[in-house]
Protein backbone atom coordinates (compact mmCIF):
# COMPACT_ATOMS: atom_id res chain seq x y z
CA UNK A 1 0.00 0.00 0.00
CA UNK A 2 3.13 2.68 0.26
CA UNK A 3 4.51 1.87 -2.65
CA UNK A 4 0.57 2.27 -4.10
CA UNK A 5 0.62 6.23 -2.44
CA UNK A 6 4.43 7.08 -3.35
CA UNK A 7 3.79 6.27 -6.70
CA UNK A 8 -0.01 7.68 -7.28
CA UNK A 9 -0.35 9.87 -4.69
CA UNK A 10 0.60 13.71 -6.76
CA UNK A 11 -1.46 11.69 -9.93
CA UNK A 12 -4.50 11.11 -7.91
CA UNK A 13 -4.68 14.81 -6.13
CA UNK A 14 -4.49 16.37 -9.46
CA UNK A 15 -7.39 14.35 -10.56
CA UNK A 16 -9.37 14.86 -7.89
CA UNK A 17 -8.31 18.62 -7.43
CA UNK A 18 -10.18 19.43 -11.46
CA UNK A 19 -13.29 16.97 -10.80
CA UNK A 20 -13.91 18.49 -6.86
CA UNK A 21 -11.05 21.68 -6.20
CA UNK A 22 -7.71 20.95 -3.87
CA UNK A 23 -9.51 21.89 -0.63
CA UNK A 24 -11.92 18.00 -1.23
CA UNK A 25 -9.52 16.64 -3.39
CA UNK A 26 -6.83 15.94 -0.04
CA UNK A 27 -9.95 14.70 1.95
CA UNK A 28 -11.08 12.50 -0.77
CA UNK A 29 -7.43 10.94 -1.92
CA UNK A 30 -7.05 9.90 1.85
CA UNK A 31 -10.63 8.46 1.72
CA UNK A 32 -9.62 7.06 -1.49
CA UNK A 33 -6.51 4.85 0.06
CA UNK A 34 -8.30 4.08 3.24
CA UNK A 35 -11.28 2.40 0.47
CA UNK A 36 -8.12 0.39 -1.63
CA UNK A 37 -6.84 -0.70 1.92
CA UNK A 38 -9.98 -2.26 2.88
CA UNK A 39 -10.60 -4.04 -0.26
CA UNK A 40 -7.05 -5.63 -0.68
CA UNK A 41 -7.48 -6.16 3.35
CA UNK A 42 -10.83 -8.28 1.73
CA UNK A 43 -9.05 -10.48 -0.28
CA UNK A 44 -9.96 -8.83 -3.62
CA UNK A 45 -7.77 -9.69 -6.23
CA UNK A 46 -6.60 -6.76 -7.69
CA UNK A 47 -5.21 -6.61 -11.41
CA UNK A 48 -4.16 -3.18 -12.07
CA UNK A 49 -4.48 -1.38 -8.59
CA UNK A 50 -4.12 2.07 -10.74
CA UNK A 51 -7.14 1.80 -12.47
CA UNK A 52 -8.60 0.31 -9.36
CA UNK A 53 -7.33 3.27 -7.51
CA UNK A 54 -8.40 6.00 -9.93
CA UNK A 55 -11.80 4.26 -9.85
CA UNK A 56 -12.76 4.39 -6.14
CA UNK A 57 -11.83 8.38 -6.98
CA UNK A 58 -13.82 9.03 -9.50
CA UNK A 59 -16.67 7.15 -7.90
CA UNK A 60 -16.13 9.30 -4.65
CA UNK A 61 -15.81 12.42 -6.40
CA UNK A 62 -18.87 11.81 -8.55
CA UNK A 63 -20.68 11.18 -4.91
CA UNK A 64 -19.23 14.14 -3.67
CA UNK A 65 -20.61 16.37 -6.27
CA UNK A 66 -24.07 14.79 -5.84
CA UNK A 67 -23.70 15.72 -2.19
CA UNK A 68 -23.05 19.07 -3.00
CA UNK A 69 -26.17 19.83 -5.24
CA UNK A 70 -28.49 18.09 -2.70
CA UNK A 71 -26.82 20.64 0.23
CA UNK A 72 -27.41 23.14 -2.36
CA UNK A 73 -31.23 22.19 -2.77
CA UNK A 74 -31.50 22.52 1.01
CA UNK A 75 -32.61 26.08 2.73
CA UNK A 76 -30.44 27.34 5.16
CA UNK A 77 -32.36 28.51 8.51
CA UNK A 78 -32.12 32.11 7.68
CA UNK A 79 -33.77 31.92 4.60
CA UNK A 80 -36.64 29.03 6.39
CA UNK A 81 -36.70 32.45 8.79
CA UNK A 82 -37.09 34.60 6.04
CA UNK A 83 -39.91 32.64 4.15
CA UNK A 84 -41.77 32.23 7.41
CA UNK A 85 -42.19 36.03 8.05
CA UNK A 86 -44.13 36.40 4.76
CA UNK A 87 -47.41 37.19 5.68
CA UNK A 88 -50.21 35.84 3.86
CA UNK A 89 -52.10 37.93 2.58
CA UNK A 90 -54.95 35.76 1.39
CA UNK A 91 -58.14 36.78 2.95
CA UNK A 92 -59.55 35.03 6.24
CA UNK A 93 -62.74 32.80 6.79
CA UNK A 94 -64.65 35.97 7.94
CA UNK A 95 -63.47 38.22 4.83
CA UNK A 96 -64.23 35.02 2.31
CA UNK A 97 -67.87 35.08 3.67
CA UNK A 98 -68.39 39.01 3.87
CA UNK A 99 -67.27 38.72 0.37
CA UNK A 100 -69.74 35.94 -0.79
CA UNK A 101 -72.16 38.08 0.77
CA UNK A 102 -71.40 41.31 -1.08
CA UNK A 103 -71.51 39.33 -4.44
CA UNK A 104 -74.85 37.46 -3.52
CA UNK A 105 -76.25 41.48 -2.68
CA UNK A 106 -74.30 42.92 -5.56
CA UNK A 107 -76.16 40.20 -7.91
CA UNK A 108 -79.81 40.93 -6.34
CA UNK A 109 -79.07 44.21 -6.82
CA UNK A 110 -77.98 43.90 -10.54
CA UNK A 111 -80.98 41.38 -11.47
CA UNK A 112 -84.00 44.18 -10.41
CA UNK A 113 -81.74 46.60 -13.32
CA UNK A 114 -83.82 46.79 -16.63
CA UNK A 115 -81.98 43.95 -19.21
CA UNK A 116 -80.57 46.76 -21.21
CA UNK A 117 -79.06 49.15 -18.16
CA UNK A 118 -78.11 45.62 -16.42
CA UNK A 119 -76.34 44.94 -19.79
CA UNK A 120 -74.71 47.87 -20.15
CA UNK A 121 -73.68 47.47 -16.85
CA UNK A 122 -72.28 44.10 -17.38
CA UNK A 123 -70.32 44.84 -20.50
CA UNK A 124 -68.89 47.72 -18.97
CA UNK A 125 -67.71 47.16 -15.91
CA UNK A 126 -67.45 43.21 -15.52
CA UNK A 127 -65.97 42.75 -18.82
CA UNK A 128 -64.12 45.92 -19.33
CA UNK A 129 -66.13 46.64 -23.04
CA UNK A 130 -65.78 50.57 -24.00
CA UNK A 131 -68.65 52.16 -24.01
CA UNK A 132 -68.68 53.11 -27.81
CA UNK A 133 -68.69 49.22 -28.27
CA UNK A 134 -71.62 48.72 -26.25
CA UNK A 135 -73.34 51.66 -27.64
CA UNK A 136 -72.91 49.74 -30.99
CA UNK A 137 -74.01 46.45 -29.59
CA UNK A 138 -77.41 47.65 -28.00
CA UNK A 139 -78.27 50.42 -30.40
CA UNK A 140 -77.90 53.34 -28.63
CA UNK A 141 -75.88 56.53 -27.98
CA UNK A 142 -72.79 56.91 -26.60
CA UNK A 143 -74.72 58.86 -23.85
CA UNK A 144 -76.98 56.41 -23.35
CA UNK A 145 -74.79 54.03 -22.35
CA UNK A 146 -73.05 56.16 -20.50
CA UNK A 147 -76.19 57.13 -18.60
CA UNK A 148 -76.88 53.29 -18.17
CA UNK A 149 -73.89 52.62 -16.59
CA UNK A 150 -74.03 55.45 -14.28
CA UNK A 151 -78.00 55.23 -13.34
CA UNK A 152 -76.63 51.24 -12.90
CA UNK A 153 -73.98 51.99 -10.38
CA UNK A 154 -75.84 54.18 -8.06
CA UNK A 155 -78.42 51.36 -8.12
CA UNK A 156 -76.22 49.12 -6.54
CA UNK A 157 -74.49 51.35 -4.39
CA UNK A 158 -77.83 52.42 -3.01
CA UNK A 159 -79.13 48.34 -2.74
CA UNK A 160 -75.56 47.71 -0.87
CA UNK A 161 -75.93 50.54 1.28
CA UNK A 162 -79.32 49.71 2.72
CA UNK A 163 -78.04 46.14 2.84
CA UNK A 164 -75.24 47.34 5.57
CA UNK A 165 -72.40 47.50 3.04
CA UNK A 166 -70.16 50.50 2.80
CA UNK A 167 -69.30 52.21 -0.64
Amino acid sequence: MAILYRSHCEALLRFLSRKVGRHEASDLMHETFIRVARAEQGRTVLHNERAFLFQVAANLAVDHNRAQVRQSRLLSPVEIDDLLAVTDEAPGPDRQAQGRLDLQNLAAALRELPPRRAEAFRLSRIEGVSHAYIAARLGVSLRTVEAEVRMALDHCADRLRSSGIPD
